[in-house]
């Protein structure tokens, strides 16, 4: 496999960073999905969660990949921020109403899902970038949805941020595997054996 730059061998790198991510987001999916009687209480906190984790992977992922393209390293680093934001100002408050965290989660995922899009097109990542893509048209989908339709009831809720937690979970894990690989299959640089003395 040829080598794609600095930047893209290092993020290949971090290849488990992404898996956890992937594998954190996928985890409160399936949680929210069979948790018994769930309350919005519940969903609160672990979209919370999730929006910490997303936060310090995008932080992390600005710093770690140095070699990266500046302007995107940037985006990654405010929409980490921003997410660290949002997850605290759940947790601070998380007896909201549904309308309130609806929109505030379909305006945070729709902004995040037009980031990662221009992102992946601007400076996309080889062996990233479909999914990336894929992921973004996912959050844009459904944030839209819960713009559009903030009067949902909290089955409804549940069931759309079950949606797009698995969906982008397994999308991640599917892009960790492909880093893995580009980084298990990254050509080494060859040593010269040292002269003989003569």
């Amino acid at each position: 496999m040829p080598r794609y730059g600095a930047g893209f061998d290092r993020l290949a790198d971090h290849w488990g960073l992404v898996l956890a991510y992937g594998l954190v987001t996928l985890g409160l999916g399936i949680v929210l999905a069979v948790w018994p009687d769930e309350t919005l209480l519940v969903c609160a906190v672990l979209i919370a969660i999730q929006l910490l984790v997303s936060g310090v992977f995008r932080i992390v992922t600005a710093i770690a990949a140095s070699g990266l393209d500046t302007a995107l390293r940037v985006l990654s680093g405010l929409t980490g921020a921003l997410a660290l934001i949002v997850g605290l100002l759940f947790l601070r408050d998380p007896l909201q109403t549904v309308l309130v965290i609806g929109l505030i989660l379909g305006a945070w995922w729709v902004a995040t899902g037009v980031i990662d899009i221009i992102a992946a097109l601007v400076a996309g990542t080889p062996g990233r970038v479909g999914w990336d893509i894929a992921g973004g048209v996912v959050s844009i989908l459904v944030g839209g949805f819960l713009l559009v339709n903030p009067e949902l009831s909290l089955g409804v809720l549940v069931f759309m941020i079950c949606v797009w937690l698995i969906a982008v979970g397994v999308m991640a894990v599917v892009a960790a595997m492909r880093l893995r690989s580009m980084a298990h299959h990254t050509p080494t640089h060859a040593v010269a054996p040292p002269e003989p003395a003569t």
